[in-house]
């Protein structure tokens, strides 16, 4: 509804006509100079509208418009004061004094708080400012409006119209708040346009959560396109929420509204996409065969990809195979299913895909002899050598790699080909094939890096082979003509090996300290050496020499070596009696290794002794830890601290353990009433009053002596 219409309706609705007669329980004899001057202009007024002759209609509206004024100025109180500010506006209005009317009008708006006149007022001056594109007045009197009218339909537009202005205006909070306010009425026929409004408005605040809410709403419209539009903004504003399972159904059902191709083929597009990623292959065949959508060329082929791999998947060759074969039409380059072929293959094996060894193999099967010669099928032939050798499947890589010709792919394939076949060889402990291919590779290739490692390989084979002697003199010579420190560092760990197998000690650790010696040792071979001298010294009973090396180990390696060290150390620094190493290397332990189980005994004495010492808060963690040990007795005086530990430090569960393991033990009356008495202050810090009571009732019982029965009576 237009303005103009609107003012129409609060008019012909709200206002009294000035033509009223007056009050009828007014004395028509008193005196009312204000009345009476109100009258005067009321009158003029009316002679004014009722008026045929342009001239005298203006004259009247002049002296109505003096009069009124007059009355302002005299009677600024009366109560008819809001009724003359808004007649004298009128009259301004109707000679063309627009400025002097709207003065008039924000009189009545803002100076009375209700009232028809402070609405007529309001809506007078939203018109103006409305049409003269004043956004921010026209929503404050749009306001006004809304707050002070009694008429549904009115307040419904005012509302909505104030949400125009702040939109207008750019105006974010106040787009929201208006918005709000126009769907707080259900019933408005702006509510579905205003809640629409807010979504894209939290939308595109980055508020994803609230503008999926109202989407949600949304999506059951009658209006077809605000129904679609809604369906496709709740997957989007799911998907910004990270919720997969809702963005998959609200894409769903975004594809059953009424889109355009374009939107549609996208939105399929993503869909399969999704479920794509979430290896869900017949849900991305059930979405593909919602339509065949218009897309761009490359998303088309992605769609066909995805749809093949799906159908693959699930092991159903003939749909695959059609696919590849609209594949072959779309992409650049390619006019064949053969080509398709080998493009996804490529593919899958980027992605390391599960089946592209399967697929492989298939391929070949399918276009190797017809394509004897044609590079594309000995490169697949070299990734699926590859492939096997990498799941470890040596007899089917060597397979492969005799088949491939190497002249047909890129040169520097051959030394990867060759090393590995002799390492297949190796894998498979063929002796004979092994060395023979170690020759050739050595032969071809003298001066690559992998030359020295296949010679390493090979002293590995000949010291399997039980040729020890032989093996530890390729170590040897190895070891001497390399300068490369990985190399060295593995040939010193195999003589190490074979070393500690034939218990040489003496060269077992001549080795582990030129281990610590080389230059690019990482730090879990230096820890591994070092726990091998400390070990040593262990061996040779040196303790105190074997210690630095233990720490050392552990420190540079704790996820291997905490578990064996740190039980050693506690141990040692238990027999020391140092409570302060004690208590760090425990610490250490269970920092470096949790699992680490050490001794209960030792726990309970370093917790025992700390609390004996007067530090509870220190002690009572290793003691509570070593008690959990139940397969060793534990004596009283132990349970005694542990439960006056726990009061101390308010663990009254723990205490009530401590107190019930005593009274188990204790035959003596005394402790035992003590024990009780232990009791009953756990169950009272556990609020178990009852229980409290009984307790120091049981241990009165027994009638114990001195400052116990003076504490227990208390």
């Amino acid at each position: 509804m237009k303005i103009r219409a609107l003012l129409a309706i609060l008019i012909g609705l709200s206002l009294p006509s000035l033509g009223q007669a007056p009050d009828q329980k007014e004395d028509a004899l008193s005196v009312n100079p204000a009345r009476d001057l109100f009258d005067l202009a009321t009158l003029n007024y009316n002679d004014a509208k009722k008026g045929k002759d342009p001239k005298k209609v203006e004259r009247d509206y002049r002296i109505a418009a003096k009069k009124f004024d007059q009355f302002l100025r005299t009677f600024p109180r009366d109560k008819k004061a809001i009724e003359a500010w808004y007649f004298l506006g009128m009259s301004y209005r109707e000679i063309g004094e627009q400025k002097a009317s709207r003065a008039c009008f924000q009189s009545a708006a803002t100076n009375w708080k209700a009232g028809k006149f402070v609405e007529a007022s309001a809506l007078f001056l939203a018109s103006d400012d409305y049409k003269a594109e004043k956004w921010g007045d026209a929503a404050k009197w749009f306001q006004i409006v809304s707050d002070t009218t009694e008429n549904k339909e009115i307040k419904q537009q005012s509302l909505y119209r104030r949400f125009l202005c702040f939109y207008k205006l750019e105006d974010k909070a106040g787009m929201l708040l208006s918005l709000k306010a126009v769907i707080a009425d259900e019933n408005s026929p702006y509510s579905e346009t205003a809640r629409l409004a807010l979504a894209r408005l939290y939308r595109d605040s980055q508020s994803a959560k609230q503008a999926h809410e109202l989407f949600v709403i949304l999506s059951k419209s009658k209006d077809p396109k605000i129904r679609a539009e809604a369906s496709f903004q709740a997957a989007l504003t799911a998907q910004t929420l990270g919720d997969k399972k809702l963005t998959k159904i609200w894409f769903r059902n975004s594809l059953s509204e009424e889109q355009s191709k374009g939107v549609k083929g996208k939105t399929q597009l993503v869909l399969m996409s999704l479920h794509y990623k979430d290896r869900q292959w017949q849900d991305v065949i059930d979405v593909f065969r919602i339509g065949n959508f218009e897309l761009e060329k490359q998303s088309e082929l992605q769609r066909l990809i995805m749809v093949a791999k799906s159908y693959d998947a699930l092991g159903k060759e003939e749909e695959v195979r059609k696919l590849y074969e609209q594949i072959a039409t779309l992409s650049p380059g390619s006019t064949s299913s053969f080509e398709a072929a080998y493009h996804l293959l490529i593919r899958d094996h980027k992605k390391s895909a599960n089946n592209f060894l399967k697929n492989a193999e298939s391929f070949l099967r399918d276009y190797a002899t017809k394509r004897a010669k044609d590079p594309k099928v000995h490169s697949i032939r070299l990734l699926l050598g590859e492939g096997y050798y990498a799941a470890k499947d040596y007899e089917k890589a060597i397979s492969q790699y005799r088949l491939l010709d190497l002249s047909l792919v890129d040169d520097s394939n051959a030394l990867g080909v060759r090393y590995h076949v002799a390492k297949s060889q190796l894998f498979l402990k063929n002796e004979k094939g092994a060395l023979a291919a170690i020759a050739a590779f050595i032969a071809e290739f003298p001066k690559a890096k992998q030359s020295t490692q296949l010679r390493l390989d090979r002293a590995e084979l000949l010291n399997e082979a039980g040729r020890e002697g032989e093996a530890v003199g390729d170590y040897k010579t190895i070891l001497q003509n390399t300068t490369d420190q990985k190399i060295k560092k593995s040939l010193m760990l195999r003589l190490a090996s074979i070393y500690q197998e034939q218990e040489r000690w003496e060269e077992f650790v001549a080795i582990q300290e030129q281990i610590l010696q080389l230059t690019e040792s990482d730090q879990k071979t230096q820890a591994s050496a070092n726990f091998w001298l400390g070990w040593n010294q262990l061996r040779l009973k040196n303790r105190v020499k074997a210690e630095p090396f233990l720490r050392k180990a552990r420190a540079l390696d704790s996820k291997t070596f905490a578990s064996k060290v740190s039980p050693i150390l506690v141990r040692n620094a238990f027999k020391a009696e140092n409570l302060d190493l004690l208590e760090d290397e425990i610490n250490l332990a269970r920092q470096d290794s949790p699992d680490t189980k050490l001794p209960a005994a030792i726990l309970q004495w370093l917790g025992a002794t700390l609390i004996k010492n007067g530090e509870e808060e220190r002690g009572w963690p290793f003691l509570h830890e070593g008690l959990a040990d139940k397969s060793t007795p534990i004596k009283h005086l132990v349970w005694k601290l542990y439960t006056k530990a726990s009061l101390d430090l308010n663990k009254y569960a723990e205490a009530l353990r401590g107190a019930k393991a005593i009274l188990e033990l204790e035959k003596n009356a005394y402790r035992k009433a003590e024990a009780l008495y232990f009791k009953s202050q756990a169950h009272n810090g556990l609020k178990q009053f009852d229980e409290a009571r009984q307790a120091a009732s049981d241990a009165l019982d027994l009638r114990p002596a001195g400052a116990l029965d003076i504490r227990l009576r208390m």
